[in-house]
């Protein structure tokens, strides 16, 4: 099942660069291996820009997790610290390839083909009229 991810630019602009190779989340995330996901840059972007393929998914104790991932997290550990404060568990989603597409798709784009489309805060599953909608630039 594709999924849509909402990434701040300041991560996204990372994850583009190849800087960041890992999305982490606090919650628990059902992504599979090779699974695509869409990433959906926030404000002030507001625009869908690309996608990312699942290679793993780790969901671990927050020490852990920082010490599997921080070779490629492309953020510092304070940061890594304040984004998961009050979490003992965190999931880490590691890339297998990122794409980035040579034009993206702002709101009122999707919004003309699928009027009541709203990004996710976090993430979501894609319906069938997304995935139609995005599936021929995947």
């Amino acid at each position: 099942m594709t999924k849509l991810f909402s990434i701040k630019k300041k991560y996204s602009d990372k994850i583009f660069n190849k800087q960041k190779l890992v999305e982490f989340r606090r919650q628990n995330v059902n992504v599979c291996i090779n699974e695509t996901c869409l990433i959906y840059t926030s404000f002030p972007i507001k625009k869908v820009t690309g996608y990312f393929i699942v290679k793993k998914k780790i969901r671990a104790h927050i020490l852990k997790l920082w010490d599997i991932t921080k070779r490629y997290a492309g953020i510092s550990f304070e940061e890594f610290k304040k984004y998961f404060e009050g979490c003992k568990i965190g999931t880490a989603i590691i890339f297998k390839l990122v794409k980035r597409f040579k034009e993206a798709f702002d709101l009122d784009k999707i919004r003309k083909r699928i009027k009541e489309f709203r990004p996710p805060q976090s993430y979501c599953n894609l319906d069938n009229r997304l995935l139609n909608y995005f599936g021929k630039y995947i």
